[in-house]
This record gives C-alpha cells, structure tokens and sequence, in this order.
C-alpha cells in the first residue's frame, strides 16, 4: 500500500515562527484581546488545535475570523521574508518520487500555495488551509475519504499536530526542528519522531513504516 504523507506548513516547511507569533499578536491587540503577550502564551494555543484554543479563552468567533484575516494579510507581506528549512526541498523531492504528498495546516491555502510556487514545490496534490476548514481533525478526514487506499500519516512540529492527527485516526510524525520542544512532542505521543529532514526521508525511503 502506498503512503500519502500529509504535511504541516509552518515549523515543518518553513520557519516562521517569529513572524506568524508577531502577526498573530498584533492581530489579537488590534481586537483588544491581551490573553496572549508572548511566546510561551502563544505556544500553549498550540497543544491542541488553534482555533479551539481561541475559543477556550472567550474569544468569539467574529472575533476570531478578524483576527485571521488580519493575520492572513501579515503574513502574506512578509512572505519574501520566509525561508524553507535547511534540506526540507529536497527531502521533499525524494519523498514525492514514491509517496504521496499533500499540506494540512492553519494558515491560509492561498498564502501556502503562493509561497510554495515562488518556491518552485510543486510536490503536493492538495493543500488545505483554514479557509477551508479549522480543525485538522476534519481536514485529515476529508484526505481519507477523499483520497482512498493508502496509508496515512500527519507530519507536524507541535503537539497538536500530533493529538489531532491521531484523532484522525492516522499514523504521526513529530519533527523536532519546529515550534514546540521535543520533550513536548514526546508527551503527545506521536508514532515516529525524527530530528532532519534526512532523517524523514530515511524513514519512508524504499519501505512502509511498521505499523
């Protein structure tokens, strides 16, 4: 059975934490929203999934939808100031020649797709962003419903990446060189934990994954 690797975007693509936290607590102050003012604040909203975590806080969903469009437009001004990890194109690449390869993220289709042409990554058959639906959950759901007969796994950087991926009822991926800690990737129990983009290539490479 062939694999279809469902990838996140940012801490696992592309590192862009300062600048998503940034836009994201600019966002929520022009909101008057003050819960979130640094970086492990932040970082909490990400043990589960995001827009759930702003929910949880009182957030209302009005609110919240401003907030993500503010965000979006941020982002979509400091795009020429991301940058791809170190080697994950080309682990890309060699990954794409035996699986199948798609994103399921928080940001924005457009923004991720624009970002991915200029790039020149043209490895992914879909990528779904938030506009689309928040929960990832939902999203992975869709990709099993959708795309049928394969063996799935969710590759992300912070725990709830991990969480809403095995609630999805796929394989995961935990990469270390993203937002959240190893040790706190370990509490959430992924499936497979691996440190560079070689090491992710090595454990799909010419072989399924145990199970």
């Amino acid at each position: 059975m062939k694999n279809l690797l469902i990838f996140d975007y940012d801490g696992v693509l592309v590192d862009s934490f300062d600048i998503f936290m940034t836009q994201f607590i600019r966002a929520c102050e022009r909101e008057g929203m003050h819960h979130i003012a640094g970086r492990e604040q932040f970082l909490e909203l990400f043990e589960g999934n995001m827009y759930e975590g702003m929910l949880g806080m009182g957030m209302q969903k009005e609110q919240i939808l401003r907030i993500v469009y503010t965000m979006r437009d941020g982002l979509r001004r400091q795009q020429k100031n991301l940058r791809l990890f170190k080697g994950i194109k080309e682990a890309l690449h060699e990954l794409s020649k035996e699986h199948a390869l798609m994103i399921v993220t928080s940001n924005e289709t457009r923004t991720v797709a624009e970002f991915l042409d200029t790039h020149r990554i043209h490895f992914f058959d879909e990528v779904i962003g938030s506009d689309r639906e928040p929960s990832k959950v939902k999203k992975i759901e869709y990709i099993r419903t959708t795309y049928a007969g394969y063996q799935y796994f969710y590759i992300g950087d912070t725990a709830g990446d991990i969480r809403e991926g095995r609630r999805a009822g796929v394989k995961t991926v935990a990469v270390t060189w993203g937002w959240h800690t190893e040790q706190r990737l370990r509490e959430a129990s992924p499936d497979y934990l691996v440190h560079s983009p070689e090491e992710l290539v090595h454990l799909f490479r010419g072989r399924h994954p145990r199970e």
